[in-house]
Formats: structure tokens, C-alpha cells, sequence
């Protein structure tokens, strides 16, 4: 007989680590830095991958993103302009953004709103950085639309492969990336006993950032 899977019980126990006010760093961009580098050296599988959530009128959706880029105080991704979260985007402008990194017991929360689009050098520049096939499955891809089958997107990209046969592939005039503007920035460390520490940064109106110890 097998025994019955209790979730219930299922815990973690985190690593040493701990994180305190003194110790964190006054800019939130060079903590975020800091732990990203620790994430990648610890290999934590697709430490740029950051669970997005946004909003239309009413309804949230939640999706696995890649961060792209970290400029001038904000976070950058990329995406088909067609899809969800795009259409999202363009009715509200609000976002949110949380980055776990289990090996490290590790979180940081993002919330903030699309403060704009990257320019069109920007994502010129970064889609030619990507694979010839990743090029062409974002040619390919009508993004959150509804398909027959895997057979017709098979069919689509033997297409496109024939029509790039032996040229530069373009970036599509519907692929771009998105700029985060945050307004507040959480650092979680995971602790014994589930007693975490939590550092929470805020922006102030003066754009500089206030940091708050927060109850776990």
C-alpha cells in the first residue's frame, strides 16, 4: 500500500545565511547584483528567470520571464508584443516580479509599473545576440494564441527557415522588451524555524531608496 503523499510535511531547511540592515547595501540594484552573482556561482538552475504578474481591468496573469538586463535603475525583458502580458501592459501599467533561488534560500519581490518600451537600437542590438533558431521561433510564434496543433508550428518555422535560408534575421517589428520601474524592492533570506529576514527598500519621492526591516 502506498503511503499518502502528506504536502503538509514537505519543509526546507535553509542554508546559514542571513541578512540584516547594516549588512545589506543601501542601493537595492547592488544588493539585487550581489545576489544574482552569488546565484550564478552557487548554479541555480535559470537564475534570470523571474515569475511576472500583471494586470488587465480586473483579472491577474502570472508567467516565468527572463531578465535581460539590469540599466539606469530598472529591470529589462523581452517579449512578443502580442501576447498576454503585452496586452496587459497597455491597459495598466502596473507590474510585479519575484525571483527565487531555492539552492540559496534566496527571494527578491519587485513591484512597479512600465515606465517604457527600450528603444529600437536596444532591442535590435539584443535580438541579434540570440540563436538563429530562437530567431526564428519568435518569427514564428503568434504568442497566446490558440493553434491547431505542434504541427502547424513545425510547419511554420520550416517556412521561415527556407525564407532567412542564408540572410541576417530582423528583429520582428512585434518583439521588444519592457522596462521595469520599481518603487519597491523585498530581499527574503530564508532562516531556521521560519523566522526569515526580510530587508524591504522603498522610493521615496526624492527617488532615493529608505530601507525597513519587515516581520517575517
Amino acid at each position: 500500500m502506498k503511503r499518502k503523499l502528506e504536502l503538509s510535511q514537505i519543509r526546507f531547511k535553509y542554508k546559514e545565511d542571513k541578512l540584516s540592515i547594516k549588512d545589506s547595501n543601501n542601493n537595492p540594484f547592488n544588493q539585487f547584483s550581489k545576489w544574482m552573482n552569488q546565484a550564478i556561482k552557487n548554479k541555480v538552475f535559470e537564475p534570470t528567470a523571474m515569475s511576472l504578474a500583471t494586470i488587465d481591468k480586473k483579472k491577474v496573469s502570472n508567467r516565468i520571464v527572463l531578465l535581460k538586463d539590469i540599466k539606469n535603475n530598472t529591470f529589462i525583458f523581452y517579449t512578443n508584443l502580442h501576447s498576454k502580458k503585452a496586452k496587459d501592459l497597455k491597459k495598466n501599467k502596473s507590474i510585479a516580479a519575484v525571483f527565487w533561488w531555492p539552492q540559496i534560500g534566496k527571494q527578491v519581490r519587485i513591484e512597479g509599473r512600465i515606465k517604457k518600451m527600450v528603444t529600437t537600437k536596444e532591442a535590435d542590438s539584443y535580438f541579434a545576440t540570440r540563436s538563429r533558431k530562437t530567431q526564428i521561433a519568435a518569427w514564428a510564434s503568434k504568442q497566446s494564441n490558440i493553434i491547431s496543433d505542434r504541427k502547424y508550428l513545425k510547419k511554420k518555422i520550416a517556412i521561415l527557415e527556407k525564407r532567412f535560408d542564408n540572410m541576417p534575421i530582423n528583429r520582428p517589428k512585434f518583439w521588444s522588451g519592457y522596462i521595469i520601474n520599481p518603487f519597491l524592492i523585498e530581499f527574503w533570506q530564508g532562516r531556521d524555524s521560519r523566522v526569515h529576514d526580510r530587508i524591504v527598500y522603498k522610493k521615496l519621492k526624492n527617488k532615493k531608496w529608505k530601507k525597513y526591516r519587515l516581520s517575517p
